[in-house]
This record gives structure tokens, sequence and C-alpha cells, in this order.
């Protein structure tokens, strides 16, 4: 089985056997010509299943479709959001609101924990799931990530360059106090966010962080210990192609 996970810039994937992952992978693609990036599976050998959660749109969505049918002559099966699932109730009155890695996430967190748990996925954006032990989902936050931070304040403001810079506790430069701005930022939202989820949850509460910016985050001073589960939503891929019967 081949379970990935599209998202808005990057493209991350796992093979997986007798329920263990295999081989993994990531890469970037373009919205325009993502066919491209689907040809680094041209050496495996043909799947049987392909399970996707896809927040790339449509065109990108049916341009997977057509690979995998050509090389493969398989149907990919794609993860769609819904009101219950494996044992997790959605918070969303309208489930189709509510993104679909997003959901792959919390099968995957319930499938893997069975203590409250705060999911932080740390990529373009930044998205953030409590889940009961029960499997009763309880809402979230999104905001957004470093590089749309930093966009938002270089497009609004005159005279600061996209600049790399230093983080630092008080900038002498427009580069550091960037990015030391923006991080800063970012830091002091999750320590809020995971105080709060913490309220909600209980003391046995665990934090949950996946996502390309995951490192970035856990190196930060002053946040609470967090687990670090890169393959979280491609887990809850395999555990909802599992529930359905025909797992590899």
């Amino acid at each position: 089985m081949l379970t990935v996970d599209i998202g808005n810039t990057h493209i991350k994937w796992a093979l997986w056997e007798r329920g263990d992952i295999t081989r993994k992978g990531v890469c970037a693609f373009s919205k325009q010509a993502p066919g491209h990036a689907f040809d680094i599976w041209k050496p495996l050998q043909p799947q049987r299943r392909v399970v996707v959660a896809c927040v790339a749109g449509e065109m990108v969505a049916q341009a997977l479709k057509d690979w995998v049918r050509t090389q493969w002559s398989v149907e990919a099966e794609f993860l769609h959001s819904v009101a219950r699932q494996q044992g997790v109730t959605n918070a969303y009155p309208d489930p189709e609101q509510y993104g679909v890695d997003r959901w792959a996430a919390l099968l995957g967190a319930h499938a893997l924990y069975r203590v409250p748990v705060c999911i932080i996925d740390a990529g373009t954006a930044i998205t953030v799931d409590l889940l009961e032990a029960g499997g009763v989902h309880r809402g979230g936050r999104i905001l957004p990530g470093l590089q749309m931070m930093t966009s938002a304040l270089l497009d609004g403001a005159d005279g600061i360059q996209r600049t790399d810079g230093m983080i630092v506790a008080f900038a002498d430069n427009t580069a550091d106090a960037v990015s030391s701005g923006t991080l800063h930022m970012l830091r002091a939202a999750l320590a809020e966010i995971c105080e709060s989820a913490g309220q909600q949850l209980g003391s046995d509460m665990k934090i949950i962080i996946t996502g390309g910016m995951s490192e970035l985050i856990m190196s930060l001073p002053g946040l609470p210990a967090m687990l670090h589960q890169p393959d979280l939503v491609l887990i809850g891929l395999h555990a909802a192609a599992e529930a359905r019967g025909e797992g590899s």
C-alpha cells in the first residue's frame, strides 16, 4: 500500500507492508505540473492500493488519479472528512469544511495514543486540534506559518527587503528583526495554545507535533515537551484503509 499526503507545497508518502512503513519520502511539487513529482514512484513495484489525503485542489487530485491509473492500473482512494470514523467524532457541524489532512491526523493520533492529545501540524499553515482520549474532537485553530507571517509583513510594509535573518532577542538590523519578530510571535501563540489545550483536556494530555516546521518549533525555548510524529497523517491514512478491511 502507498499512502500519500499532498499538501500545498510538498508531497509526503510512505510504503506499507504488514502494518509497518518500509520506505518513505517527501518532495516539493508544482500545482501546474504535479505529474513530474509523481514520477518519483516509477521505480517502485506496482501497488495494490494508493490511499490519499489531498488539500491541493481538484486539478492535483485528478493528476494523481490519472498517474496511478496509467502506471499501476489502480484507482486511487481519497480520504474525505466525515462526521464520525474509527471511533473519532468530528467537532465540525459541516465535516466538509474540515481539512482532510487534519482529519487524517486525528485518525492517526487516535490509533497511536489512548490519552487526550493536542495535535500541532506545522506546515505552510499551522493547525491545532484537540482530541479527547475517547475520540471526541474538541475543535482547533488555524494560524499562519512562519513564511506566511513573513510574507504578510513584507508585502504590507514598504522598505523591508526579503532577507533571511538571525534569531535574536532584540535585533540591530531589519533582517534579524523580521526573522526574530515572526518566530517569537509564533512561539508566544503556541505557548498560549498549549496552555489552553491543557486546561481543556487535563494534565495527562500529550502534545503531538508533525509537519515540516516541527523540529524548528521543538527547538524554541519556553514551550512544553512535544512528541514528534512526522508520519502522523500517513499513519491516519493507513488506519483508515485498514478499517475498510482491505489493508496490506
